[in-house]
């Protein structure tokens, strides 16, 4: 099996990147509703590069829930 014929799966923290992208990025908005799209914009930017540099045959997303998970009940400053 040659590199180029190799599965390649890229995981991505999706948490991590719209967080990184909203407070790497300028304030960002969009004209006509004024609200704020750096996040978005960042986070798209980003997976759609590294889609394009890496060329993965398989690729996923995972965010962290919104409620409480065991992390919280294990440590109780996990912020993530």
């Amino acid at each position: 099996m040659t590199e180029r014929e190799k599965p390649l799966l890229l995981l991505f923290d999706g948490n991590a990147l719209v967080h990184r992208a909203y407070h790497a990025l300028p304030p960002l908005t969009q004209p006509k509703t004024g609200e704020m799209i750096n996040a978005v914009y960042g986070f798209a930017s980003t997976l759609l590069k590294v889609l394009a540099d890496f060329k993965p045959t398989h690729w996923a997303i995972a965010f962290d829930r919104p409620t409480p998970t065991f992390r919280h009940e294990m440590f109780e400053d996990y912020k993530a």
